[in-house]
């Protein structure tokens, strides 16, 4: 049975670009090359897009970088090449042309990333809001996207998972969901056996850039402004047994409740604040190493800065 092939024609059937597009995709030397390769090359969709491939050749060494997007440095070959000079537009402002899309694999092609035509790295939370245009509800978002995805569209059947597809693919058939977004680049689709699957995530989201009547730049500027931290962690003290990070989580529970909206502790700790500017936080163990991440955003860049120094106070000392 040649699996490879029916699986590019599966996906094929999801492929349909409005416009001419230009892609460049980063498979990170993992599998999704193979994949890539196929479903680009020879495909009836060629006279509608333009297609750049990085890295496509599986090597468990990872020459170029590391397998995980995530890793510091990881996208600058990507981004550099969506910014590459491609050609004069022959106005008379000689305007550069570089790609609309960039996206890139981890090792495994599970989980999806993306940078915007202006090489900007794109926030999940916003890639999933990309995604809901395509579609209806209901969904299934973890803790920490739940914020901002109710902050940027106005919908109440969004249904909060614990972190792991074991839970995302539960809830998703328990409440029948559509779409499921993972703040870690894990997306998950009914119509993909509600399994979270990078290549089909892609395929959805290049469609929605073709159907831009500007640049994905442009787009993702005009939805509502906030400011975010960024993933950050924290080392446990005295090693796993300790139990430090469960006291760490009551102890900021216990400062910060009487000014607490909303508590949230279904994955976690979640606490979302309505003062001078709304802000949130998430606080919550790992799943896989003896870390306690936290993500903050507000919607004021200034209540950002202080409250991460007063929690990023209390969690090193």
């Amino acid at each position: 049975m040649d699996y490879i092939n029916l699986y590019i024609i599966f996906l094929k059937k999801f492929l349909k670009p409005k416009r001419p597009v230009k892609i460049v995709f980063d498979s990170s030397n993992g599998t999704t090359g193979i994949i890539l390769r196929k479903l680009f090359q020879g495909s009836n969709v060629n006279g509608q897009m333009s297609v750049v491939f990085l890295n496509d050749k599986p090597d468990g060494n990872f020459p170029a970088h590391g397998p995980n997007p995530l890793l510091k440095g990881a996208t600058r070959q990507l981004e550099k090449e969506v910014m590459k000079l491609r050609r004069w537009d022959g106005a008379p402002t000689a305007k550069r042309v570089g790609a609309d899309l960039g996206i890139i694999f981890d090792g495994d092609g599970d989980r999806v990333f993306f940078v915007d035509n202006l090489g900007r790295w794109i926030d999940a939370n916003e890639i999933g809001y990309i995604l809901m245009q395509n579609f209806k509800p209901p969904y299934v978002v973890g803790a920490v996207s739940s914020w901002r995805l109710k902050n940027i569209r106005s919908c109440d059947d969004l249904n909060i998972s614990r972190t792991g597809h074991y839970f995302f693919k539960k809830l998703m058939r328990k409440k029948m969901a559509n779409l499921g977004v993972e703040h870690s680049g894990h997306y998950y689709f009914k119509d993909f056996f509600y399994c979270d699957a990078g290549i089909f995530a892609a395929i959805v989201v290049l469609n929605f850039v073709s159907q831009l009547r500007g640049s994905l730049s442009d787009w993702l500027d005009e939805l509502p402004g906030y400011y975010r931290s960024g993933e950050i962690n924290f080392s446990a003290k005295g090693g796993p047994a300790s139990g430090w990070e469960e006291k760490m989580m009551k102890r900021i529970e216990k400062k910060y409740k009487k000014d607490a909206k909303k508590i949230l502790k279904m994955d976690g700790l979640t606490m979302e604040f309505q003062n001078s500017a709304e802000f949130w936080f998430n606080l919550r163990p790992s799943n896989t190493e003896d870390l306690l991440r936290l993500n903050m955003e507000a919607t004021n860049e200034e209540v950002l800065k202080e409250k991460l120094r007063e929690l990023k106070k209390i969690l090193k000392n």
